[in-house]
């Protein structure tokens, strides 16, 4: 990965990236999910219009990140997304992902650049930063690892959060029109401004209440810890 595409400006946010993502989203995005997810959007309402904002989802499948930002495209906002840098590997893929808005991450470590990046982003008040607190996929009924990092990022940019809750049927891949079945639930805001542990607190409860999900996150955490010991 010769290029740094863990680093991005200012100015890779403006007009050519704006009108990419939103393309993307009225002619690709929004269309496949409407027909092969009967992709239903709720509480859009809840997205503030007036500044930046941190999504921040529960996460089922590959498909969630795109979906996400053909939710919260149609309210005029376009995502930036904190992508896992081993997908900047694949050549095809990191171009376009690039295009669309996402830099490189690792998920271990919340680096400078990270940090210096998502600024850039949320510095425009149409741009919006989406990312998955689990860390990866989880297909099952449970919330359970939880990474704090977005709460860090959050007031170190000083950036509201506004929890989202991915429903994905069966977890199921859509074969043909109409057979999958996906909602995105928008929450209500969360204050940067609040301690870290109450932040945590109403993320998950609000995920929970949005989605179904059980929250298993302290017994996962003591049964990593035990392992460990």
């Amino acid at each position: 990965m010769s290029k740094n595409f863990a680093k991005r400006e200012a100015t890779d946010y403006t007009f050519f990236s704006t009108f990419f993502q939103r393309f993307c989203i009225y002619f690709f995005f929004w269309p496949f999910y409407t027909i092969m997810y009967n992709l239903k959007v709720q509480g859009r309402e809840n997205i503030p219009k007036d500044r930046s904002i941190l999504l921040a989802a529960n996460h089922t499948s590959l498909l969630d990140p795109p979906a996400v930002a053909a939710a919260v495209g149609t309210e005029g906002k376009t995502v930036a997304y904190m992508a896992k840098r081993e997908l900047f590997d694949i050549p095809v893929l990191r171009t376009l992902i690039w295009w669309l808005g996402a830099f490189a991450v690792n998920r271990e470590k919340l680096a400078a650049s990270t940090i210096k990046t998502a600024k850039a982003a949320l510095a425009s008040k149409h741009w919006t930063m989406a990312l998955f607190p689990q860390g990866g996929r989880r297909r099952n009924d449970k919330l359970n690892k939880v990474n704090k990092g977005f709460i860090t990022l959050a007031k170190l940019t000083k950036t509201d959060i506004l929890p989202v809750g991915i429903i994905l049927k069966d977890y199921k891949i859509a074969k043909k029109p109409f057979e999958g079945n996906m909602i995105i639930k928008m929450g209500t805001v969360i204050s940067h401004e609040k301690e870290v542990d109450e932040i945590m607190t109403e993320w998950k409860k609000q995920v929970c209440d949005m989605t179904g999900l059980i929250d298993n996150s302290a017994e996962f955490e003591q049964e990593q810890e035990s392992i460990k010991g």
